[in-house]
């Protein structure tokens, strides 16, 4: 906020509110808001999520607040929910002198507790391995060469943008609010979360923000999940707010409706054919299920034990090769009330929903690595990432992609440049000779002979229909609409959208731009 704004205020008395859109303004990740909210000689600072950038991690590196206001000018800090891409950002203010409280629901709080420790760990490994690959390129220098090893010269060495220390140090910023709570975090600042159906914990962000004739409320959605998303209760309506910021992720999209169980029993009964000729190598097939570990792998552990349960898919031993959607579902498991009338009565039954017949946790590397060993009989194997971007789930499909008696199966949207994508192909647009026939993985080429499926029933995200839906629900028009967190189709596409079913005002803000409310 300028001098001649704060004197502004001064001179008339009237508050002044701004909004400043740092992050997913034109992109799909590293949510960040600043608000600024002076009245008289008071001015209060606070951030709303406070994510990674995902498509340029440069970008975290530099200074994303405004000129002249440091981390430790932030008052405090609202998280919608526990995704990187609106959480990952909190370690590296904290490690540059945020000191205040991050407020968020209790359960985003559980899943923060080994998410951004592990966001840590990946950023220390990622410098390790670049700065390996610096020492390697430098060309050696003339002298110091001993026992066949050249010495090589100073290399500058990369920093990661912050360690798992300063993740779990900046775990105890972390105060929850439940749903529906209205909390006052600063005089005339107050918020109150409803429930987003986006995953366990999601919250949409309702501030008000002012008093008497001045005050203004903001509705910030998050990301907002679909209309009868599995296993969740519902997306809460908002009754009203002066202004509006929503996600854009399938702005120009409409999801598939179906009933997804016959849709995946049909994708595991043709793998489990598949899987049962043995290979003289590789012993019978494998089906590998990349899964995000929040939300994603546990709707699929639910519809394999129910599908098995029926006897609609063969009873196969599940073996889940991640620790992190192990610490998940045991958060999951924890917050019933969370859930869908269907999933809530499964639990009073004393059903564990996320329990298949034959299921193993494989905790540490030497379990993951003896599913490397030849099959016996056909297996499930759920590993994240969903994008088979990272963690134990790449080894397997190192492994099993040239066997044509294994399958993958990927269950949701696959990220630009991932090797999920670069499997997926042409099968998104109905395509099925479009799977490539080898893929680089750690540096070496494999040859893709297993089966890829793409099942694209699992997205979390609202499409264009579910927000309008939801935007209907408010009892009055909003001033202004802010449209972020979509590539550019989607952005361009739900502007047009609410402006022709609406008739609403739309923003799209550019990156860094500035709003008084």
């Amino acid at each position: 906020m300028t001098k001649q704004e704060q004197k502004r205020v001064a001179r008339t008395g009237q508050p002044l509110l701004k909004l400043h859109v740092l992050g997913a303004a034109g992109a799909v990740t590293g949510s960040l808001n600043l608000f600024e909210y002076i009245e008289r000689d008071r001015v209060t600072r606070f951030l709303v999520d406070v994510g990674l950038t995902v498509e340029d991690e440069r970008a975290d590196f530099m200074n994303r607040l405004p000129v002249g206001i440091k981390p430790s000018d932030i008052d405090f800090i609202i998280i919608s929910h526990a995704h990187i891409d609106h959480s990952g950002y909190l370690p590296k203010l904290v490690k540059d002198g945020f000191k205040g409280p991050a407020y968020l629901t209790p359960a985003s709080s559980d899943l923060l507790q080994f998410m951004l420790p592990d966001s840590g760990f990946l950023q220390e490994e990622a410098v390790k391995r670049a700065n390996a690959r610096n020492r390697k390129n430098l060309p050696a220098t003339e002298g110091g060469a001993s026992d066949g090893v050249k010495a090589r010269g100073n290399v500058p060495q990369r920093q990661p943008l912050y360690t798992q220390e300063h993740a779990k140090q900046s775990l105890q910023h972390l105060r929850t609010i439940p749903y529906n709570e209205r909390r006052e975090l600063a005089p005339n600042v107050a918020v109150t979360f409803t429930d987003a159906g986006h995953i366990l914990g999601s919250a949409v962000v309702n501030l008000e923000i002012g008093s008497g004739s001045s005050k203004r409320t903001f509705c910030f959605s998050g990301n907002i999940g679909r209309y009868d998303m599995p296993l969740l209760s519902e997306l809460e309506s908002v009754r009203s707010a002066d202004y509006v910021m929503v996600e854009s992720t399938y702005g120009n999209k409409l999801h598939n409706r179906r009933d997804r169980f016959p849709v995946l029993a049909d994708i595991i009964n043709r793998a489990h054919v598949r899987a049962l000729e043995k290979h003289p190598k590789f012993g019978c097939g494998v089906i590998m299920i990349p899964a995000f570990a929040v939300g994603r792998a546990q709707v699929i552990m639910h519809d394999l034990r129910q599908l098995m349960a029926e006897g609609r898919i063969p009873q196969m031993p599940v073996f889940i090769d991640s620790p992190m959607t192990i610490r998940s579902t045991e958060v999951h498991r924890k917050y019933r009330d969370a859930y869908n009338p269907l999933m809530r009565a499964l639990f009073d039954a004393e059903v564990d929903p996320f329990t298949t017949p034959e299921q193993t946790l494989c905790h540490d590397w030497k379990e993951s690595v003896a599913l490397l060993e030849p099959q016996s009989k056909p297996i499930i194997i759920i590993g994240s990432s969903g994008m088979a971007s990272g963690g134990r789930i790449v080894q397997h499909l190192q492994h099993r992609l040239p066997a044509r008696q294994s399958t993958v199966v990927f269950v949701g949207y696959q990220g630009t440049g991932t090797l999920g994508q670069t499997l997926v192909g042409g099968l998104r647009e109905g395509n099925p000779d479009a799977r490539p026939t080898s893929v680089r993985i750690s540096g070496k080429d494999v040859r893709v002979n297993a089966a890829i499926e793409f099942m694209p029933d699992y997205s979390a995200h609202a499409d264009y229909g579910d927000t309008i839906r939801w935007l209907r629900g408010f009892q009055r028009r909003p001033r202004s609409i802010f449209l972020v967190h979509g590539d550019t189709d989607a952005l361009e596409g739900l502007e047009g959208h609410i402006k022709n079913s609406l008739g609403w005002n739309v923003v799209v803000p550019k990156a860094k731009q500035e709003f008084v409310l």
